[in-house]
């Protein structure tokens, strides 16, 4: 949604309004900032607050739930390409894919949210680890094709898609997968971003309240967020477009 918004800024970025348009828009809108109304730069400071990288949230969720950080990593890769957004055609959810169901039953009251998707994954892996004694293949089974198949056979499924994804977990395992340039921002960062963005949409429209407040600190803050949020692009594309070129010498 942040990008149809930012898109309403661009009639002052380019074309009829251009940077006469933006210093308009900012003279008018420009209040004290002891304005009791709404603070953008309140809202892009929480935001900036709350994001983290994601191998920070992984290396976390590894050494709580005791796993090795490069097989969750790896289960991350495989299940959705460390994407937060991911949805799956059955409905799994997240970086981790988890099933609605699944998800509450592990206390993940927002599977979006990367690190509460990252943490209920890692929970999960776990447990399933403790039931299978250990056994990675089993737990991986089960993770992809659930316990009940993995009791049904007496192992590993007989589903092709199950043992695929055994493979390419186990192989992604043994990657140095470096997560660091990965950033994401949490549930509550989402919604002082949205509202920061809500904010500047209206000081650039001209339809700002004299409740707003707009500095150049808080344009620091808007380009220092646009900054992470094109670094988490960029990162999440690469990581994306390895795992296609995988994918393709595979099948060659």
């Amino acid at each position: 949604m942040e990008f149809n918004q930012t898109a309403r800024l661009n009639p002052y970025l380019n074309g009829a309004g251009g940077q006469q348009g933006i210093h308009t828009a900012y003279e008018n809108s420009k209040v004290s900032s002891k304005s009791a109304g709404v603070s953008f730069q309140d809202s892009m400071k929480s935001a900036l607050k709350t994001t983290e990288s994601m191998e920070s949230i992984f290396q976390e969720a590894a050494q709580l739930y005791g796993l090795d950080v490069n097989f969750l990593k790896a289960i991350g890769k495989a299940e959705s390409g460390f994407n937060p957004q991911a949805v799956s055609s059955a409905g799994a959810q997240g970086v981790m894919q988890l099933m609605p169901a699944t998800a509450r039953s592990l206390g993940v009251e927002d599977s979006f949210d990367a690190r509460s998707n990252i943490m209920g994954g890692a929970k999960y892996i776990a447990g399933l680890l403790e039931r299978y004694q250990g056994n990675k293949v089993l737990a991986l089974s089960a993770y992809n094709a659930g316990s009940g198949n993995v009791d049904k056979y007496g192992g590993v499924p007989p589903f092709k898609e199950t043992q695929n994804y055994i493979q390419k977990v186990l192989s992604y395992a043994g990657e140095d997968m470096d997560l660091s340039g990965v950033l994401t921002t949490g549930a509550a960062g989402s919604s002082a971003y949205q509202s920061a963005l809500d904010v500047l949409s209206k000081l650039a429209a001209g339809t700002g309240s004299m409740g707003l407040s707009f500095s150049q600190e808080d344009a620091q803050y808007m380009v220092e967020m646009m900054r992470l949020r094109m670094e988490t692009m960029f990162h999440t594309q690469v990581l994306s477009d390895e795992e296609e070129r995988e994918s393709a010498g595979a099948l060659i």
